[in-house]
């Protein structure tokens, strides 16, 4: 019996690849500086770009930087993390970069209330997603995408120009990966859905903190 992979096996396992959630916080907050500049109202491009740079290094370098420090140690068994043993020392470390990148935002950049609460949802779901890691597993797929979804839904009722556009992408992205996950037999769907109940949660949540915190300041 052939062990090849079928065509469909093959792109889920690429887009599994393209689309992990580490990558999110970059492409969200790219995607935010070039279709929602209105979020950026009154902050020179050159200053939003370089924010750009910040969170790309912090969220995408350092976290992959763990994990292939915890491979090549042989602390883990592969980068994929497929044991939820093997989860720990990444979300921590993840959980890590993330707060420290949203404080920097918040104290130090005093950045706009809708940067921060995406940067602080990032690390609730984080936080949420290594909480439920100690018991069973959750999909960190669709807890990503899922809290994507949950934070351009806050911006579209806001009426935030572009934020519907990345919206619809957003969903289609997410209703992929997650279809992806099942293809690849990664998840049950109870572990698909639940990571995207999480990852939308986190982010409502994170708003209304953020927004609580910003009228009372």
């Amino acid at each position: 019996m052939s062990d090849s992979k079928s065509p469909l096996q093959l792109i889920s396992k690429i887009s599994s690849y393209i689309l992990h959630p580490v990558f999110i916080p970059t492409l969200m907050v790219t995607a935010l500086v070039y279709c929602c500049p209105g979020l950026f109202f009154g902050i020179p491009d050159k200053t939003s770009h370089w924010w750009l740079i910040i969170i790309a290094y912090t969220t995408l370098t350092f976290p992959l930087l763990v994990v292939f420090l915890l491979w090549r140690l042989k602390f883990i068994e592969s980068m994929q993390m497929h044991e939820l043993k093997e989860r720990y020392g990444p979300l921590i470390a993840s959980m890590l970069f993330y707060f420290w990148v949203f404080w920097l935002f918040h104290k130090q950049f005093a950045a706009p209330e809708m940067i921060q609460s995406f940067l602080f949802g990032v690390f609730l779901t984080t936080v949420l997603v290594f909480l439920a890691s100690i018991f069973f597993k959750i999909s960190m797929h669709t807890a990503g995408w899922g809290g994507a979804v949950g934070f351009l839904l806050i911006l579209t009722l806001q009426a935030i120009p572009g934020a519907l556009f990345l919206l619809l992408a957003a969903l289609l992205l997410a209703g992929w990966i997650g279809t992806s996950r099942l293809i690849l037999k990664a998840h049950i769907p109870a572990q698909i859905y639940t990571g995207y109940g999480v990852g939308f949660a986190m982010q409502v949540l994170s708003y209304f903190i953020i927004h609580f915190a910003f009228y009372l300041s």
